[in-house]
């Protein structure tokens, strides 16, 4: 008797341990949570909202899973500073009113990202590789199996936004020259 429960617990365990975990289990929470911080660290014109009480609009594109948790985030209680909203976007979805611009994926290789944001005050964000050279002022990226993120002096400049040093003091990468 003692055997076969032993075998049984052993049979149990095994599907647990012996399956890999996804690298990257979580990472859309902890990109949900690094965008909301963000904005905390971001200094945009003033021209960039349509008045003083207006709030920090996130713009998601191609990452359902991050939209879904930075909402859920945002339905607790106010931070100090102003409002902060999600919107979920479609790729050819207009860009006004939006301050900060989570493109997921495949998505920032789907459309011409950088042309768009350009010369507007819109932090674009992604987590796709190379995504500081197409043009990202942020770029999420696993290193050692924690999620870390890397910055592009000339992409923030061009946006015409002001990021802290303290933010840039805790990129894994800051690539360009103020």
């Amino acid at each position: 008797m003692l055997r076969i429960a032993v075998a049984a617990a052993v049979l149990v365990a095994v599907p647990v341990i012996a399956w890999p975990q996804p690298i990257a289990a979580g990472a859309d929470e902890l990109k949900a949570a690094y965008l909301h911080k963000f904005a905390r660290y971001v200094e945009w014109p003033d021209s960039a909202f349509a008045g003083a009480d207006a709030p920090i609009v996130f713009g998601v594109v191609g990452a359902e899973a991050v939209y879904a948790e930075l909402a859920r985030l945002l339905q607790g209680p106010p931070q100090p500073g102003r409002a902060i909203v999600a919107k979920k976007l479609a790729p050819l979805d207009p860009l006004e009113g939006i301050h900060v611009l989570f493109v997921g994926g495949a998505a920032l290789s789907a459309a011409p990202w950088q042309q768009r944001v350009q010369g507007r005050p819109i932090l674009l964000v992604s987590d796709r590789a190379q995504a500081l050279e197409s043009g990202a002022a942020l770029n999420f990226v696993l290193v050692q199996n924690r999620l870390r993120f890397e910055a592009s002096i000339v992409a923030i400049e061009h946006s015409g936004l002001r990021v802290s040093s303290r933010l840039l003091a805790l990129a894994q990468r800051v690539v360009g020259s103020p």
